[in-house]
C-alpha cells in the first residue's frame, strides 16, 4: 500500500512544480517577444528590411515555443486533475496489460522492419542473380516471390491485428493521449525543464519502456500526437508568407509605414532611364532641332532667359573715367600729414596741376643727384 501511495505523492508534487514553472516561462518568452517586436519595429523604420526579416524568425521561434508550452501544461493539469486514477490503472492489472501490449508491438513493428528490409535485399539479389543475361527473370525466382508474399501477408495480418485493438485504451483514452504528448515533445521541448523530466521518468514507470519508445516516434496504435502540436514541435524554418505577415502586423501596431514586398515590386517594376540628351541641349527638353544655320528649341529658350534676366538686373560694368581698382591712402604721420597714394599712369596728370613743376631727378640706387642736392641747399640758405 505504502508502494502505491509513494509514487502517487511524487506525481502529483511534481505536476504542481511543472505547472506554475510552465507558465513563469510562458510569461517570460512573452516580454521577450514584445522586446523583440519593438526592435523590429525600430529596424523597419530605418529602412533595415534584411536585418528585420532574419530577426523576426526568432520572434515566430518564441510564439511557437509559448504555444508548446501551453499545450503541454493543458495535459498536466489533466494528469493532475486524473493522478488517482492514473496509479490505479497504472499499477493494477490493466497497467500490466497495457504494458504486454506495448511491447507486442513493439516487436511486431521491429520484425515487420526487419522483414521489409531484408524481402527489399532478397528481391533485388533475385533479380540479379537467378535472372538469365538475356533478361528472363522466370527461371528461379518464384522462391523469392513467394518469400516477399509471406512477409506481406504477415505486415497485413499484424496491421490488421493493431487495427482491432485501436478501440481498446491501453490505460485511459485522455491519460494515454496525455503521456504520448509527453513522451513526444520531450526531446523537441523549446526549454530545459527538471521537472519535466521528472515526469517523463514517472510516466515511463506507469506505461513501460516499449509505450516510451514507440509514443516518441508516435507510432502507438489508436493514440496519436495533435496535429496542432505535430506542426509547432516540427523543426523547420518559417515560409516567407508567415515572415511578411509578422512584419506588416508589427509595423501595423507601432505605426511605421511598411508595405513588405508592395514596394520591392514597384521599385522593379519602374522603366529604365534612358539618356537621350545630346550635347548642348537640356534634359527633359524635347530635342527639336531647327534648320541649318538656326539655333534648336533648347538654345533659343536658353538665349530667351538670359535676356530676361539681365532685364532684371542689368549687369555691372566699368564706370567711365573710373579705375576698377581702390587703395586706401595710408594714415597721416608727423612726418606726411597728408599722404597721397599715386597710381601708375597718374604721374602726368599731378605734374599738370602743379604748374608744371618738374620731379627731382634721382640716380638709378633712389638718392638725388649732387646738382639737386645743391640746389635744395641754395634754397635752404635764402629762407630767413
Amino acid at each position: 500500500m505504502t508502494n502505491s501511495i509513494e509514487p502517487k505523492t511524487k506525481l502529483v508534487s511534481t505536476l504542481r512544480l511543472l505547472i506554475p514553472r510552465l507558465r513563469l516561462l510562458q510569461k517570460k518568452d512573452t516580454a521577450s517577444s514584445v522586446v523583440q517586436r519593438r526592435e523590429l519595429s525600430q529596424l523597419l523604420s530605418e529602412g533595415r528590411d534584411a536585418s528585420a526579416r532574419i530577426r523576426v524568425e526568432n520572434v515566430i521561434a518564441t510564439d511557437i515555443a509559448v504555444e508548446v508550452m501551453e499545450m503541454v501544461e493543458l495535459y498536466c493539469e489533466l494528469l493532475l486533475a486524473r493522478a488517482n486514477v492514473l496509479d490505479q490503472l497504472a499499477f493494477g492489472e490493466q497497467g500490466t496489460r497495457a504494458r504486454h501490449r506495448a511491447k507486442e508491438l513493439l516487436k511486431k513493428r521491429t520484425q515487420a522492419q526487419a522483414g521489409a528490409a531484408g524481402s527489399a535485399a532478397a528481391a533485388s539479389k533475385a533479380t540479379e542473380n537467378t535472372g538469365s543475361r538475356f533478361g528472363f527473370g522466370w527461371l528461379g525466382g518464384g522462391t523469392q516471390k513467394k518469400e516477399a508474399e509471406r512477409v506481406g501477408a504477415s505486415i497485413t495480418g499484424s496491421a490488421e491485428e493493431s487495427a482491432s485493438e485501436e478501440d481498446n485504451p491501453y490505460l485511459d483514452t485522455a491519460l494515454d493521449e496525455a503521456a504520448v504528448v509527453v513522451f513526444y515533445a520531450w526531446s523537441r521541448f523549446p526549454h530545459d525543464v527538471r521537472e519535466f523530466t521528472m515526469l517523463r521518468t514517472m510516466l515511463d514507470e506507469r506505461y513501460g519502456k516499449e509505450f516510451r519508445i514507440l509514443a516518441t516516434e508516435n507510432k502507438i496504435d489508436g493514440v496519436s500526437v495533435p496535429d496542432r502540436l505535430l506542426k509547432s514541435l516540427r523543426v523547420r524554418p518559417p515560409g516567407q508568407e508567415l515572415v511578411e505577415s509578422y512584419l506588416r502586423e508589427i509595423a501595423k501596431a507601432y505605426g511605421v509605414e511598411w508595405h513588405g514586398l508592395d514596394d520591392v515590386e514597384e521599385l522593379g517594376s519602374a522603366p529604365e532611364f534612358v539618356d537621350d540628351v545630346g550635347e548642348g541641349d537640356e534634359p527633359g527638353l524635347p530635342q527639336t532641332p531647327g534648320k541649318q544655320g538656326e539655333p534648336s528649341f533648347s538654345e533659343a529658350r536658353r538665349a530667351s532667359e538670359t535676356s530676361e534676366l539681365n532685364k532684371a538686373t542689368p549687369p555691372r560694368g566699368l564706370a567711365a573715367g573710373r579705375s576698377p581698382v581702390s587703395v586706401a591712402p595710408p594714415a597721416p604721420r608727423t612726418d606726411n600729414p597728408n599722404p597721397r597714394v599715386k597710381v601708375p599712369g597718374t604721374e602726368d596728370n599731378d605734374t599738370s596741376k602743379s604748374g608744371g613743376a618738374a620731379a627731382p631727378k634721382r640716380s638709378n640706387n633712389g638718392i638725388p643727384e649732387l646738382d639737386e642736392l645743391t640746389r635744395r641747399f641754395a634754397d635752404l640758405k635764402r629762407k630767413p
